[in-house]
């Protein structure tokens, strides 16, 4: 399982391939079971679809009736259109929670029980997945390398991540999953509905306008993880009113840059989002004077996230994690942008 950090030490291992014969699914619901219990039909005159991504292309011949998700956002897309996996991503390892089940798809699921698939950027279940006879798999945001994405497309057609690993935005992750799914026109109305949530939560928060704002990571005491202004968690803080920093460290390469402790008083914001690896790295970097020192935390600007599910909500972006999370993150920013009171 990728966890928090897996963005940051990535390491892009080729699995072996397995060949695996279909057999019968564990999964209890049909993968087009929807929300409100009846059955979500999509549009048949969408297929054949192909679906060009940054490992491959996929070519789906009919609606699909059995759905596999694995890496992130995949599975909230397919959830939030009313398509329930017959497997989906165990997501115990990101957030901590030993059902495996994010906390904004439990509702969605109706009683549900998908198989859950442990999946990690090196370590593919293969036999798993062939097991639950797919007809698509959704990797839209994942890590998958070209010989994976070959080998699971041997299962069934793959749909795969269109620029860099890990970092499709959540409106991709919806267009990709709609149109995958022959539900296109559901999707924009989705993305419209999720647009006018974030717009709604600018407009009713001003204090954000004008003030700067950077994100970062503690994953050791020796350095600090700069997100850049590319990184989702960053945009979404743009979309909802505030500036991207210039301080920001610039890269066309990664979607962070790591700094030494010495560097950190350079990244001027007026808000600092940040999350950490654990508690006594949280410690010990809230204790450092260099981090003290840093302008936001300064400012009385500074927004520490320790709950799980909030760091992996704001980590992963999705159109389903998004109201859950805007409930419990505005309040949190909405202080740090005021700053100091005396």
């Amino acid at each position: 399982m990728k966890t928090w950090t897996g963005r940051i030490l990535l390491a892009m291992v080729a699995a072996l391939c397995l060949a695996a014969a279909g057999c019968s699914s564990d999964s209890k619901t049909p993968s087009h079971a929807s929300s409100d219990g009846k059955t979500t039909t999509g549009d048949s005159s969408a297929f054949p679809v192909t679906i060009d991504s940054a490992v491959g292309k996929a070519t789906i011949p009919a609606r699909p009736e059995r759905v596999v998700t694995i890496g992130w956002g995949s599975q909230d897309a397919a959830l939030a259109l009313g398509v329930t996996p017959v497997g989906m991503q165990d997501m115990s390892g990101d957030t901590g929670d030993k059902t495996g089940i994010l906390p904004w798809d439990a509702p969605k699921l109706h009683g549900a029980e998908p198989t859950l698939l442990k999946y990690a950027t090196g370590d593919v279940p293969y036999e798993q997945i062939a097991a639950l006879r797919p007809d698509v798999i959704l990797a839209v945001d994942s890590g998958l390398t070209g010989a994976q994405y070959q080998q699971l497309s041997r299962i069934a057609p793959t749909v795969g991540y269109p620029g860099k690993p890990w970092l499709t935005s959540w409106q991709d992750q919806l267009r990709l999953v709609g149109k995958a799914l022959g539900m296109s026109t559901e999707a924009t109305a989705l993305e419209k509905s999720t647009d006018k949530l974030i717009a709604d939560a600018k407009a009713r928060h001003p204090e954000f306008t004008g003030k700067t704002v950077a994100f970062g990571s503690g994953t050791t005491t020796s350095s600090y993880n700069l997100y850049l202004s590319s990184d989702t968690r960053v945009q979404l803080l743009h979309q909802l009113g505030f500036t991207v920093s210039p301080s920001l460290p610039s890269s066309a390469k990664s979607f962070a840059a790591q700094l030494s402790l010495e560097k950190l008083d350079s990244i001027d914001s007026d808000v600092l989002v940040s999350w950490y690896l654990s508690k006594p790295v949280q410690q010990q970097l809230e204790a450092n004077t260099l981090f003290r020192r840093m302008p936001a935390v300064e400012r009385g600007g500074y927004v520490p996230l320790t709950d799980p599910a909030m760091v992996y909500a704001t980590s992963a972006v999705s159109v389903l994690s998004l109201p859950w999370m805007l409930d419990r993150y505005l309040p949190l920013l909405s202080t740090a942008a005021k700053g100091k009171t005396s």
